[in-house]
């Protein structure tokens, strides 16, 4: 191959591995934690809580991916009851989602759903098991994310240029952010640095990200009846001392 072809061709890969957060190790954004805690609010009062949690490696689908998992817990009024147990497989090359488990019980239903993401393809096929099996199979523009992999885990080979827009595909919408600016934003008396998004899908909503690991700090969901404020817990958890969090604005 020439020069000037592969000079072309090592742009190209560049600028993708560079979009799709290529090599990204989801582990390390832990911090060496066990869990990432966050507490949930609706206008101000403690709902329920999100934690997530690493738990290894495992092969999807011929790739190599990393899992994590997920248990909420959220009672708003009479608005939302969920209880879910989740996994989600992420690829460890793209940090992109390759499957998605759900154990879900919402207003007393239980339901099992399965995502099954083909990258290549462009295809989501979900699995739903309640009373009866069903499948449905979507065909979505490439890449393909994962809405809570992309709250939770910004892809950190993004670059964050102000006024800049990104566009995300779902599974069943799109997902448009805005880089808005730097603010500060206190967590437990203590300052934090961040960049401030603002993103509009299904709902319209706010994300405060750590500078340093791209973690969420705080997201808002605004909603007509009034609004979802989710905190990250930032106390230091081990098995013999847990502190409680400053919750304050």
């Amino acid at each position: 191959m020439k020069g000037w072809k592969k000079l072309i061709l090592f742009s190209i890969l560049s600028v993708f591995f560079r979009v799709a957060g290529f090599g990204e190790d989801i582990q390390e954004r832990f911090g060496g934690r066990d869990k990432l805690a966050y507490g949930v609010y609706f206008n101000g009062i403690p709902v329920g809580h999100i934690e997530w949690e690493y738990l290894g490696q495992e092969e999807v689908s011929n790739k190599n991916s990393h899992v994590l998992g997920i248990n909420s817990d959220a009672n708003i009024l009479e608005l939302l009851n969920l209880r879910s147990k989740e996994k989600i497989f992420i690829d460890v090359k793209t940090g992109l989602p390759l499957k998605v488990e759900r154990d879900v019980v919402f207003f007393g239903k239980k339901e099992l759903i399965q995502e099954f993401y083909d990258q290549d393809q462009g295809v989501v096929k979900i699995v739903r098991n309640n009373d009866t099996k069903k499948e449905e199979v979507l065909f979505v523009d490439k890449p393909i994310h994962n809405i809570l992999a992309l709250l939770y885990f910004f892809p950190t080979g993004i670059d964050l240029e102000f006024g800049e827009t990104r566009r995300f595909n779902l599974p069943t919408q799109k997902v448009v952010i805005k880089i808005v600016s730097h603010r500060s934003l206190k967590v437990n008396s203590e300052e934090k640095e961040t960049y401030f998004l603002q993103g509009r899908g299904d709902k319209k909503f706010n994300l405060w990200l750590d500078k340093e690991k791209r973690l969420p700090l705080r997201l808002e969901f605004i909603l007509l009846v009034g609004k979802i404020v989710i905190k990250r817990e930032f106390e230091e958890r081990s098995r013999n001392n847990t502190t409680v969090p400053d919750y304050s604005d």
